[in-house]
């Protein structure tokens, strides 16, 4: 998601550069089909409800996760709570964690033949600092500068050590290299063309249809299956399910394109299986605007805490897969383990007291309450492209409804979506965390420029000092310091109704068992990985 708050302004997408377009010798997705399986090759069929046409590392939406893999790769991964090698075999911190030397793997290429080496990752870098894009990621946004030392180190200077540097290198879709060609200095808003190391090569894009990745042969890791991964655009959630279910596509890939109402139906199908992520991705959260109309009187947002019943969202909407959120971060995030001061449970008695309290009177004949002759009446935004969030607000107008809080729910495409919530133009808004490798920092880094915190944290009392604590995190490695900072700013935010959590998220998957016997999430499951599919025998 932290991709979506650096880059929405940036959503023009990529050019193809010399790659094959729908106007030159594309066939229609079916004879493509057709020809693939003439030619015996091994192809993985999927869908997104977008086209792939921002594969720029930083126009990066979550409709990309299916591809991000394919084509680019970082420095470093995140697998288990550990960041290992990838493109760095290893690295160390200098005496005072100022500086970073990476040692590079040697022998890689990018797809257009330029080598790998400490120059590509130099101008990648140095390029990132002028992009303004990378603001809330502290690894680009605080860089002095990279030297390239030799041939494969290379290293990077900061002005101030920081706990989570490491941690923002494994953004799996932002901080990731692409060939030098493909960079032009002070573009930010496209590429050349996309041209990473990754186990496939951006190969053809059919407007409107498909997009087509082929393999790569001068991969420098293990080969992958497939010989060709298509990708191809079906904006409709049931003309998704129609296509995996008569064999069209092979496989739904991820909580974006999947409900849990697609994929209880998916599983109930012939021959289509559905797997869950074990580990949670991120939770589905609720900001709320304090600055804004009603939601200015912290007793109605509290009364909206005790509204929501987070185990009726569980039970109704994931079928018990998704555990209510009881505190913002999951427990497998680290500098999170302080006690809240307040915790909230569905009370909706104790929701109508407050109102009450704050005046807002039941008006019996509407159901609505009432102040000063105004309607207590809230606008709720969501980005319309998450298959989940249309359910998800549904439910939460309704049970507001029952508090006597009329809730009107705005579903926007993702850039409208972002713009509007920046600029507090919301009462409500779905707004999930980040992903566990980049949480809490990131999470809380970015509230200080574009989030919809950002306004809503103008209508709290003692909101300079929040900010200035997320600034102090960016200047320490000192574990104590850091663990006493966010124990303070996640009480500040949960003493004051900033966000409400609501459920963790649950990545899945479905597919057709007669191509695939078995998927395996990693542990960044939102992010598809194609050598952890298992073909069918």
């Amino acid at each position: 998601m932290l991709s979506v708050f650096m880059a929405m302004g940036l959503l023009s997408g990529c050019e193809s550069g010399s790659r094959k377009t729908a106007n030159e010798n594309v066939t229609s997705a079916e004879q493509t089909d057709q020809k693939t399986a003439e030619d015996g090759k091994k192809v993985l069929t999927t869908a997104v409800s977008a086209e792939l046409t921002t594969l720029y590392p930083l126009n990066m939406d979550i409709q990309n996760n299916i591809a991000d893999k394919l084509v680019y790769e970082g420095l470093v991964n995140y697998v288990d709570g550990e960041v290992v090698p990838c493109l760095a075999e290893s690295w160390e911190f200098s005496e005072d964690g100022c500086d970073i030397t990476f040692h590079l793997k040697q022998g890689v290429t990018f797809h257009d033949g330029t080598p790998f080496d400490a120059e590509a990752v130099k101008k990648n870098f140095e390029f990132g600092m002028t992009n303004e894009n990378f603001s809330n990621i502290a690894a680009v946004a605080n860089l002095e500068g990279v030297d390239a030392v030799d041939e494969y180190t290379a290293v990077f200077h900061y002005p101030t050590p920081y706990f989570a540097y490491m941690m923002d290198f494994c953004y799996p879709e932002v901080m990731i290299l692409v060939s030098p060609s493909a960079i032009e200095e002070g573009n930010y808003q496209n590429m050349k063309d996309v041209i990473g190391t990754g186990p496939y090569i951006y190969d053809e894009l059919a407007d409107g249809q498909y997009v087509k990745f082929v393999r790569n042969e001068n991969y420098w890791g293990e080969k992958p299956y497939y010989d060709e991964v298509i990708v191809k655009y079906i904006p409709e959630a049931s003309a998704r399910l129609q296509a995996l279910q008569n064999g069209e596509i092979d496989m739904i890939f991820g909580s974006a394109l999947i409900s849990w109402d697609d994929y209880e139906q998916a599983t109930q199908l012939p021959d289509i299986k559905g797997v869950v992520a074990g580990q949670d991705s991120n939770t589905r959260n609720l900001v709320l605007n304090a600055s804004r109309g009603p939601l200015t009187d912290k007793r109605v947002r509290e009364a909206i805490a005790h509204a929501v019943d987070k185990q009726g969202i569980s039970d109704g909407l994931t079928y018990g897969n998704e555990t209510p959120a009881i505190k913002l971060f999951q427990d497998q995030i680290p500098y999170t383990d302080g006690k809240l001061n307040v915790e909230r449970s569905y009370d909706p008695e104790k929701a109508k007291a407050l109102l009450d309290e704050a005046g807002w009177i039941l008006n019996s004949k509407t159901g609505i309450r009432e102040k000063d002759g105004q309607s207590l009446a809230l606008v709720l935004n969501y980005d319309s492209g998450i298959a989940f969030n249309k359910p998800l607000v549904t439910v939460i107008k309704s049970q507001l409804g029952e508090a006597g809080i009329e809730v009107s729910t705005v579903g926007q495409e993702q850039m409208t979506w972002w713009k509007e919530g920046v600029a507090g133009n919301y009462d409500l808004i779905i707004w999930n965390t980040e992903q566990p490798y980049t949480c809490p920092h990131n999470f809380f880094l970015p509230m200080l420029a574009r989030t919809p915190h950002t306004p809503s944290l103008t209508g709290i009392e003692g909101s300079d000092k929040f900010l200035s604590l997320i600034k102090e995190f960016q200047t320490t490695n000192d574990a104590g310091r850091v663990e006493e900072i966010f124990t303070e700013l996640l009480n500040f935010d949960n003493d004051n109704v900033l966000d409400l959590p609501l459920t963790y998220v649950k990545d899945v998957a479905v597919f057709n068992e007669k191509k695939i016997s078995d998927y395996t999430f990693t542990s960044t499951p939102m992010f598809f990985d194609v050598s952890k599919i298992r073909p069918a025998e």
